[in-house]
C-alpha cells in the first residue's frame, strides 16, 4: 500500500505542474468546443495538445481515494469522461450510431432531462459536441451518498434487528394484526449491495432480490443499499421482493425509478443520495423529473433521506462588507466581500471545522438568479467563492466571468486543475474542493464580489459544505436548511402542494426525543420574495415530513459496520412502514395521513415544523386510536396446488389478518364439496374421500368486516374404501386374498 500511495502522490505533483498551463487555454475556440462547459473544455484543449495524462492521472487517484467532488469531471480507466449531451426535447436525441461510431459507451437516454448520458473520449469531446442536435455538453450531475457518519462503528456479523422495529411500534403492529407487507414490492437506491448472499444465508435478507440490470454499469462498491434493505426487511418481513439499484447520476437515477415501477411493480422506493449542484431556490430539470414519476405513479411512494448536512448549511442574503485592505486572486482584485457578522461586529471568513485532519472537503454556493438546465448561454452575474486554508492560503477557487473567457494559470490557488476557475455556467452556482493538509483541522469560505464586469446577480444564497469522505462538516455561523434536490420536491394536488418524496430526518435511537445535530432541517423555501429577476413566487414546502430512529444495529456485512448512523438508516425505517400500511389498509389511497395520524412530535412545538417534520411515527398508536386494518385471511397449509391422499385426515391452517380493537375473529372454511360440512375451526382436519381437484375458502370475519382467500388442493384417488365401487372391490379383494392365504397355510400343516 506505500508503494501505491507514493506513486499516486507522484502521479498528483506532476498533474499539478503539467495541467496549471492549461488553464489559460481552457477556452480557446475551436469546432463545437463552445458547445463545451469550461470544465470539458479544459480537457478538450488538454487532447489537442496531448497532454490528457495529467488530468486523467489527477481524476482517477481522486475516484480512487473516492474524493471526488460532484461537479468535476469523471475518468474511466479507457481515457472516456463522462458527460451529459443535451438536446432539444422536442426534437431527436443525437445519433446513437455515430456517438457508438467515434467510440462512446454507456450510452443512456434520458428524455425527462433531455439528455444523453455517454462514456466520451477525451479527443473526441469536440466532435460529440458538434453532432447534429447537441445544444451544448455538461458533467453529469453526480450523487453523493449520505453515507453513516463516523460515530464509532463497531464492526459485527450475525442475525440482528433494528431498534427501530420497537420504537416506531412496527414489531407490535404485526404481532396484532398479523401484517408484515404482505403482497408490497419495496426497492432500494443507493451506492451498492456488497454482502447481499451473506445476509440472505442468516435470513437477515430474502432469496427474491431484483438487482436492477443496470447496476452491471451504474453501482459502486460499498453495502450502504443492504443495510437499507435489512431495515426494510425487519420492519415488512412479509414483503413479496426487494429490489436494489444503485445509480451515480440524475439521469440514471430518474431510469432507475422507472425500471422499479415498470419491471417489479415497485410499491415504495427509498433513496439516500444528495445530487450537489442541483436548483436549491426553485425545480431544476431533475426535480421537476421526479415530479413527473410521482405524478404519473400516484400508487408509488417515494422516501429519500432528508441529508446529513445540518451542521453545515448556511442560507440568508448577502450583507455586503468592505475589505479593510483589497485582496487579489488570480489577478482580481476585490474590495467587497459577504458579512456574516454584523456593521459592528464584522466576519467575513465562514469557518469550517472538519473533525478529521486531511479530509476531502466540497463546497457549493447558489444564488437566486433564474435556473434554466436548458440555457447555453452563461448567467451574466456571480459571486467569486475561494477556500483557504488555516493559514490563509487560498486552495480552491472558482471566480466565474470575473476572470473573462480565459482563465489564468492558477498562481494564486494551489489546487489540481481538474476544475478551471470561471466555472461552472451557464447556471447560477458555483462549487469546488480540495484536500486539507495532514496537519489542518479548520478551513474558512470567502464570498467576494468582483467589480470590472456587469454584475447584478440575486441577493439570497445557499451555502452547502460537506465531505467527500463523508465526514460531519460543521460550519459557522450556521442557520437551519440544507434539504434540496428530490429531498425538496413539491406534488401539487388540489391547492395544496404535499412532497413528492417523503423526507426522513434522523433522531438517535439510543434518545429518540432529540433531532441528531448532522440531520438536515427544513422547511424548504423556493422564490424567496426579493430574489433575482424570473424565480418563482415564494413556495414554502414542508420537509422534512417525518424522523425516524438512526444508530441503529445491522448485520454489519460488506464491511459496512454498525451501528448504522445518519439519514440514510431512517428512510428505510420509513419504507419499512409505508410497507406494512399499504398491506394492511389496502382501500386506502393516503398512507401519508396514516403515518401523520401516528406520528407525534418528540420536541413539542408546531405540527409539522421544520425540525422533526410531523414526527416521529408510531404505528400502534392507530390501533389504539381506534384506527382499525382492513380483515383478510390466509391459508398457510396445505400450500395452494399442493396434492393431498384421499381417505386419510388432512388438516387446514389458516389465519384471521387485521384488528377490531378485540382480536377475536370468526373462521368460516368451505371445503369445496358438500360431501364435507363447512367449519368454524380455526385449524380444522377433515378427510376427502373422493379423488379430484378442490377449492378451499377460508373466510375470517370480525366487527370491521371480511375478508375470503382460496386454496386449491388436489386429492388422490384412497388406497381403499372411501365410498366408491374401487374402493369397495379393493376391500373385497384384500379379504379373499387373506382367506386364500389362511387355507394354504392350513393345508401345508396337514
Amino acid at each position: 500500500m506505500e508503494t501505491i500511495s507514493m506513486r499516486h502522490v507522484c502521479l498528483i505533483a506532476s498533474a499539478l505542474i503539467l495541467a496549471m498551463p492549461l488553464a489559460g487555454r481552457a477556452n480557446v475556440p475551436s469546432q463545437g468546443i463552445h458547445k463545451l462547459d469550461a470544465r470539458l473544455a479544459l480537457i478538450a484543449a488538454a487532447a489537442a495538445e496531448k497532454r490528457l495524462e495529467p488530468l486523467m492521472s489527477t481524476a482517477l487517484t481522486r475516484e480512487i481515494y473516492r474524493r471526488n467532488s460532484p461537479l468535476a469531471a469523471r475518468w474511466n480507466a479507457a481515457g472516456q469522461v463522462q458527460v451529459y449531451l443535451h438536446y432539444d426535447r422536442n426534437g431527436n436525441p443525437p445519433d446513437r450510431a455515430e456517438l457508438a461510431a467515434m467510440g462512446a459507451s454507456g450510452i443512456l437516454n434520458s428524455p425527462a432531462l433531455g439528455v444523453v448520458q455517454a462514456w466520451i473520449p477525451a479527443d473526441k469531446l469536440e466532435s460529440a459536441a458538434a453532432l447534429t442536435g447537441v445544444a451544448r455538453v455538461t458533467v453529469p450531475r453526480y450523487a453523493l451518498v449520505h453515507r453513516s457518519p463516523p460515530l464509532g462503528a463497531i464492526p459485527r456479523t450475525g442475525s440482528v434487528d433494528t431498534q427501530g422495529d420497537q420504537i416506531l411500534g412496527a414489531s407490535q403492529f404485526r404481532a396484532t394484526t398479523g401484517y408484515t407487507g404482505q403482497g408490497m414490492v419495496v426497492g432500494v437506491i443507493s451506492n451498492g449491495d456488497s454482502g447481499v448472499s451473506t445476509d440472505q444465508g442468516t435470513g437477515d435478507l430474502p432469496s427474491n432480490i431484483w438487482n436492477d440490470p443496470n447496476n452491471s454499469t451504474w453501482k459502486s462498491s460499498g453495502a450502504e443499499g443492504t443495510a437499507m434493505m435489512e431495515i426494510v426487511y425487519d420492519l415488512a418481513p412479509g414483503v413479496k421482493q426487494l429490489g436494489f439499484a444503485g445509480p451515480a447520476t440524475t439521469a440514471e437515477f430518474l431510469t432507475a425509478l422507472n425500471d422499479f415501477s415498470s419491471t417489479i411493480n415497485a410499491n415504495v422506493i427509498v433513496d439516500d443520495l444528495g445530487f450537489p449542484g442541483e436548483a436549491m431556490f426553485t425545480n431544476g430539470d431533475f426535480a421537476n423529473g421526479v415530479q413527473q414519476f410521482a405524478t404519473a405513479h400516484p400508487n408509488v411512494r417515494l422516501v429519500t433521506a432528508a441529508g446529513n448536512d445540518g451542521t453545515a448549511f448556511w442560507a440568508g442574503s448577502w450583507n455586503p462588507y468592505t475589505l479593510p485592505s483589497p485582496v487579489t486572486i488570480n489577478g482580481v482584485r476585490y474590495t467587497m466581500a459577504m458579512n456574516w457578522g454584523t456593521a459592528l461586529i464584522p466576519n467575513y471568513k465562514l469557518q469550517i471545522q472538519d473533525p478529521q485532519a486531511g479530509d476531502a472537503i466540497a463546497y457549493l454556493l447558489e444564488w437566486d438568479d433564474p435556473w434554466d438546465d436548458t440555457s447555453t448561454t452563461n448567467d451574466p452575474n456571480d459571486y467569486d467563492v475561494v477556500l483557504f486554508d488555516s493559514s490563509g492560503n487560498p486552495i480552491a477557487c472558482n471566480q466565474g466571468i470575473n476572470i473573462g473567457p480565459v482563465a489564468p494559470a492558477t498562481s494564486g490557488c494551489t489546487q489540481s486543475n481538474t476544475q478551471p476557475l470561471n466555472t461552472p455556467g451557464p447556471l447560477p452556482v458555483q462549487g469546488s474542493g480540495a484536500t486539507l493538509a495532514s496537519t489542518a483541522t479548520t478551513a474558512y469560505l470567502e464570498v467576494f464580489f468582483g467589480t470590472g464586469v456587469p454584475n447584478n446577480p440575486g441577493s439570497n444564497l445557499k451555502i452547502l459544505v460537506y465531505s467527500t469522505n463523508s465526514n460531519v462538516i460543521q460550519i459557522t455561523p450556521l442557520t437551519s436548511g440544507g434539504i434540496y434536490g428530490q429531498s425538496a420536491v413539491g406534488v401539487p394536488v388540489g391547492s395544496a402542494l404535499i412532497p413528492g418524496e417523503i423526507s426522513v430526518g434522523a433522531v438517535p435511537a439510543n434518545n429518540p426525543s432529540h433531532i441528531e445535530s448532522y440531520s438536515s432541517k427544513g422547511p424548504v423555501q423556493f422564490g424567496i420574495p426579493g430574489s433575482g429577476t424570473g424565480t418563482q413566487a415564494s413556495v414554502t414546502i414542508q420537509e422534512p415530513s417525518f424522523v425516524a430512529p438512526d444508530c441503529v444495529d445491522v448485520t454489519g456485512v460488506g464491511g459496512f459496520g454498525s451501528p448504522f448512523c445518519g439519514t440514510s438508516a431512517a428512510a428505510p425505517h420509513i419504507a419499512g412502514l409505508l410497507a406494512l400500511l399499504m398491506s394492511a389498509y389496502p382501500s386506502s389511497d393516503d398512507p401519508y395521513t396514516l403515518l401523520q395520524n401516528s406520528a407525534s412530535q418528540p420536541g413539542g412545538g408546531l405540527n409539522p415544523n421544520g425540525i422533526y417534520g410531523f414526527g416521529l411515527p408510531n404505528l400502534d398508536t392507530l390501533l389504539t386510536s381506534g384506527t382499525y386494518p382492513s380483515t383478510a385471511a390466509v391459508i398457510t397449509s396445505p400450500a395452494s396446488g399442493s396434492t393431498i391422499p384421499g381417505g386419510q385426515s388432512t388438516t387446514f391452517q389458516g389465519s384471521c389478518l387485521g384488528y377490531d380493537g378485540t382480536g377475536t375473529f370468526t373462521y368460516h372454511w368451505d371445503f369445496g364439496t358438500s360431501a364435507i360440512a363447512d367449519s368454524g375451526s380455526q385449524n380444522p382436519s377433515v378427510t376427502y374421500n373422493n379423488a379430484g381437484t378442490y377449492t378451499v375458502t377460508l373466510t375470517c370475519s370480525n366487527t370491521v368486516g371480511s375478508g375470503s382467500t382460496t386454496s386449491s388442493v388436489t386429492v388422490t384417488a384412497p388406497r381403499f374404501g372411501g365410498g366408491g365401487s374401487i374402493g369397495l372391490l379393493a376391500l373385497v379383494t384384500l379379504v379373499f386374498m387373506q382367506l386364500l392365504s389362511a387355507r394354504r397355510r392350513k393345508q401345508l400343516q396337514n
